[in-house]
């Protein structure tokens, strides 16, 4: 059985979270097939990206908003590794790891 290790980021904004999993090295860019540059997960590494998370809110039957959801501050990433987070990637990610682990995480690993 395979043994994965899963992490919860929140940075600041999406560009400043990819450019940091590019420096972590847990993202490559690769030419696209159109010769555009494409930005993929490395070898061992899935990325679950869920972007900004809104809480609360309140809708009518209709689907009219009653009240608006909040946004939860940050751009929010998932990460699943085959391994353990190296020392040097933990520290090109410095401030984004939530710890803690949330409780109760917005999306799980299947």
């Amino acid at each position: 059985m395979t043994t994965y290790f899963d992490y919860y980021l929140r940075g600041p904004d999406r560009d400043t979270t990819r450019a940091a999993l590019l420096a972590a090295g847990l993202t490559v860019d690769v030419p696209g097939e159109d010769g555009q540059t494409q930005r993929m997960p490395a070898e061992g590494v899935n990325i679950s990206t869920i972007g900004t998370i809104y809480e609360g809110g309140e809708w009518g039957a209709d689907g009219t908003v009653i009240t608006a959801p909040t946004a939860v501050p940050g751009w929010h990433v998932n990460l699943r590794l085959d391994r353990p987070l190296s020392v040097s990637e933990q520290g090109a990610l410095d401030g984004m790891l939530i710890e803690p682990l949330p409780a109760t995480p917005y999306r799980v690993w299947a």
